[in-house]
């Protein structure tokens, strides 16, 4: 009977609870297609108007004299005071700006808000030749990262557009320097995040390269990629995270720019699911005096494997704290229970790899500061002793001046992290102390801006690779050979190089040295253990994209390179 009664009821339910919300889920699919390819045209419209009008912007601050006198030849104190006027009262009065500067091609510069990194020339600058060099009256780039400008209010490049308009010679016509804007994203950021229509609809903006200029900050967005917009097709259809999305793009011809449009599919057939539920509903009903005990039971089997199997789906994706509350006690809840256990011991075996890694790492340190060996400190002793029986007292206050400082910084009240100033006074007190022993078999020097002193820097990483210099390269070098140190900011990190003329490193050896540096189980190499500390003291504080890299040729030297994040002083 149970057979017979679905079975006439199911027919007749199939017709209107799928055919049905079938059609007319593709009627609401096209309507949510085409309400949302008229919002990413209003979008790529009002971003077109945006970039028209500070064109517009750019072409009448060319009309001032005092502009375009500026890029002719050098003005007057009178005319220097205008054209600051103009720049002051046009940022007052387009708080979308960022920055503006004049720069003509024989490299002189006006700006109110932008400054030269470095005193490079700013007309070999990429962005400056790429205007140079092309025929258009206006260019758009977009988050300009590495050019050597800087905006005084802090506003990194990531964060803009930069507008650049070339400029002609009134008379020549000939190019004579270029007018640029820097436009805060923040400003077109904010006309978009209205538009989004809930969190898993949003709009986003790639450039002519395929980059973002505008993405809201989501999981999907870092998973999109730019060649599904190569071809004409307007609508795309991927699936991110086992979720289907639709994307409907337009490109701008004015700004070569694509906007996007994403929506959730399942979100846009929300309607469809209701119709499902209504139908759903009338089936239950239909067949509940019939099936009422079926149901019983089989809500009772599946509901319980569904909580286990949505316990295990989470597990699998590395939340290790949720577990299965079961109440029936039956062979479901056994597993469950069994799962559990499992997960409470994996957690346990995690917790317990990660302590015993701190430990390692913090034993390592302590060895490291520990470096200061009881026959370099022989070594000393007796270098100050030959000393004062050649009566060389100036010498003698210089080494234990020297050997006072590396003691007192090594201990460093306990801190790990000193300032720069401190580790170069570090290894300056040990290149002092070796100088003194070795005599001329070697000389040092130290390069390191001031302005740099100040940043903060994990303590003795520096005096080790110095060691290793000075035992393994320089002192089995025949004849006199050197040591520099260098330290510079470069790209937002802080870089160390330690350079000597040694008798350098096998290729066989540099080899292993090099695999040795990618992966924090070194094995038994305890010949490279210096290096290996260094490099994993700073990858486990800053993460991978930090630490040591090292080049080297047998019979030349040796450069070893540490990337550190920049950290400035705490006070």
């Amino acid at each position: 009977m149970l057979i017979y009664f679905l079975t006439v009821i199911v027919l007749p339910v199939l017709t209107l609870g799928v055919l049905g919300p079938l059609l007319y889920s593709r009627t609401v699919s096209e309507l949510s297609a085409v309400h949302t390819r008229e919002m990413v045209e209003r979008v790529t419209a009002n971003l077109e108007l945006t970039i028209r009008n500070q064109e517009k912007l750019l072409e009448m601050l060319l009309l001032n004299d005092a502009l375009q006198n500026f890029f002719v030849e050098e003005i007057s104190t009178e005319a220097t005071q205008r054209l600051l006027d103009l720049f002051l009262s046009t940022a007052e009065s387009h708080p979308e700006i960022a920055g503006m500067i004049a720069v003509t091609e024989n490299d002189r510069v006006f700006s109110t808000d932008l400054q030269r990194i470095l005193r490079d020339p700013l007309v070999t600058e990429d962005w400056y030749t790429l205007v140079r060099n092309n025929e258009t009256e206006f260019s758009l780039l977009t988050r300009p990262i590495g050019r050597n400008l800087k905006n005084n209010s802090g506003i990194e490049s990531d964060e803009i557009v930069s507008m650049i308009k070339p400029v002609n010679h009134p008379d020549t016509r000939d190019f004579s320097g270029v007018l640029m804007i820097d436009l805060n994203l923040d400003y077109l950021e904010k006309s978009f995040e209205r538009l989004s229509q809930d969190d898993t609809g949003f709009f986003c903006i790639l450039d002519g390269n395929g980059d973002f200029v505008y993405a809201p900050v989501n999981p999907i967005v870092y998973r999109i990629n730019p060649d599904w917009f190569s071809n004409s097709n307007q609508v795309v259809e991927k699936t991110i995270n086992k979720r289907g999305y639709r994307f409907i793009f337009t490109e701008s011809p004015y700004t070569g720019w694509k906007t996007i449009g994403v929506y959730y599919l399942e979100e846009a057939l929300q309607p469809v699911r209701f119709v499902q539920v209504s139908a759903l509903i009338i089936t239950v009903i239909t067949i509940a005096l019939t099936v009422t005990i079926s149901m019983i039971y089989t809500s009772a089997i599946s509901k319980p494997v569904m909580n286990l199997l949505s316990v295990m789906e989470q597990a699998g994706h590395g939340e290790l704290t949720v577990r299965y509350d079961g109440r029936s006690r039956d062979e479901i809840d056994e597993l469950g229970e069994g799962l559990n256990m499992m997960l409470d011991k994996i957690e346990g075996l995690l917790q317990l790899v990660y302590q015993e890694q701190k430990s390692k790492r913090e034993a390592e340190l302590r060895i490291m500061q520990q470096q200061i060996k009881p026959h370099f400190l022989y070594n000393t002793l007796d270098t100050i002793l030959w000393m004062a029986e050649e009566g060389a007292s100036d010498q003698i206050v210089e080494v234990v001046m020297a050997l006072t400082r590396l003691f007192r910084i090594a201990l460093s009240q306990g801190r790990e992290i000193i300032s720069v100033e401190d580790e170069i006074d570090h290894v300056r007190s040990y290149l002092i102390i070796q100088k003194s022993r070795y005599e001329e078999k070697f000389d040092f020097e130290i390069q390191c801006p001031e302005e740099l002193y100040s940043l903060q820097i994990q303590k003795m990483i520096l005096q080790p690779l110095v060691e290793n210099a000075i035992y393994h390269g320089v002192k089995e070098k025949s004849g006199s050979g050197s040591v520099r140190i260098t330290i510079e900011s470069k790209s937002g990190e802080l870089v160390l190089n330690v350079t000597d003329d040694g008798i350098g490193i096998s290729e066989e050896n540099l080899q292993r040295i090099k695999e040795g540096l990618c992966h924090q189980d070194h094995g038994s190499d305890k010949t490279a253990f210096a290096l290996y500390n260094v490099n994993d003291r700073i990858r486990l504080t800053y993460g991978e994209n930090y630490g040591i890299t090292i080049r080297s040729r047998e019979g030349e030297g040796t450069v070893v390179i540490i990337r550190h994040p920049i950290i400035a002083d705490p006070e």
